[in-house]
């Protein structure tokens, strides 16, 4: 439990001292951990705890003496999604600190996701997550077999590694593939023989993976597909669950009644996001744009059909 604890003092503190800045000083955090439900400690385990994070995490903390307060010193060319993956990593961290210190009682109260029907089937392709950060570390390229789900067949990639991407617990590799001279998405789960290369990655390819991602719900990001302003409307209840987790973070609201929510995103339409529409069945009202309204009604019938022939047989 007390890595459990110092973890989570941690991740307290960081939050206290991100923007916007409101300088705390060592009492001041005490009390907010204190406030917070987290165990009792004094202004000394604070300070121990300021300097850990520093030595840890590399993360600079300074003393403002015109505020009388510390904040958290980011670079001005550093960049904020990094440092917002890294706080979410520490997150999880956190939580899987705090299910291995609460025993086998986790397992009792507890179910998590995957274990959903007591199937607790392993994600394939979980091993290649090493090898492939330890290829984006040293910038080189990595070479792998890649089964094709619709016939069967393997093709030999060569592969410059830019992105690892999770999503519903799996997990893709976004990168450069040197035969097909483009950027490509790679399921971990089809990746098999993976080997680490000495071919060098090109910088100059100049490829920014995460802003190819912002606009996209899910794995599937077309070359050039545009992004379309997406507006939906949600049935009540179901509305309340889409205010508390948004489908995308440029979800707007753009009207909302007693009977329903519309609300607008800005994302490329990919199959991910048909899926994530269909989920919701007649809970939900595509109205823009036409060609995507149309495409969801067509599987819908589609779907209907199916189900009434297979009544009939």
């Amino acid at each position: 439990m007390k890595d459990s604890a110092k973890l989570r003092r941690h991740l307290h503190i960081i939050r206290c001292l991100d923007t916007p800045h409101r300088y705390p000083s060592l009492q001041k955090l005490t009390e907010s951990l204190r406030d917070h439900d987290i165990e009792s400690i004094s202004t000394k385990t604070v300070e121990n705890d300021l300097r850990d994070i520093r030595a840890d995490y590399s993360i600079t903390i300074t003393y403002d003496r015109a505020q009388r307060g510390y904040f958290l010193d980011l670079a001005a060319d550093e960049d904020l999604d990094d440092f917002q993956t890294f706080v979410r990593l520490l997150e999880r961290r956190e939580r899987l600190e705090f299910l291995t210190s609460s025993g086998r009682l986790a397992g009792r109260y507890m179910q998590l996701e995957h274990d959903a029907g007591g199937a607790a089937a392993q994600f394939r392709g979980l091993d290649w997550l090493a090898p492939l950060w330890n290829a984006l570390q040293r910038g080189v390229a990595v070479a792998f077999c890649y089964q094709n789900y619709v016939d069967g067949s393997d093709t030999q990639r060569l592969v410059e590694p830019g992105l690892l991407v999770e999503y519903k617990n799996r997990w893709y590799l976004d990168g450069y593939d040197l035969n097909q001279q483009g950027v490509r998405t790679f399921g971990l789960d089809r990746i098999s023989n993976l080997t680490l290369t000495t071919h060098a990655m090109q910088p100059k390819r100049g490829i920014d993976y995460r802003a190819n991602r912002q606009h996209v719900i899910g794995v599937t990001a077309p070359p050039g597909a545009p992004v379309e302003p997406i507006v939906l409307r949600f049935a009540q209840p179901e509305a309340e669950y889409v205010k508390a987790l948004p489908l995308h973070h440029s979800q707007e609201i753009v009207a909302e009644t007693i009977t329903s929510l519309t609300i607008a995103i800005r994302v490329i339409v990919n199959t991910e996001l048909k899926r994530e529409i269909l989920s919701y069945g007649k809970q939900v009202e595509v109205l823009e744009p036409l060609a995507l309204r149309d495409a969801i009604a067509t599987q819908i019938v589609k779907a209907a059909s199916f189900y009434e022939s297979v009544k009939n047989l």
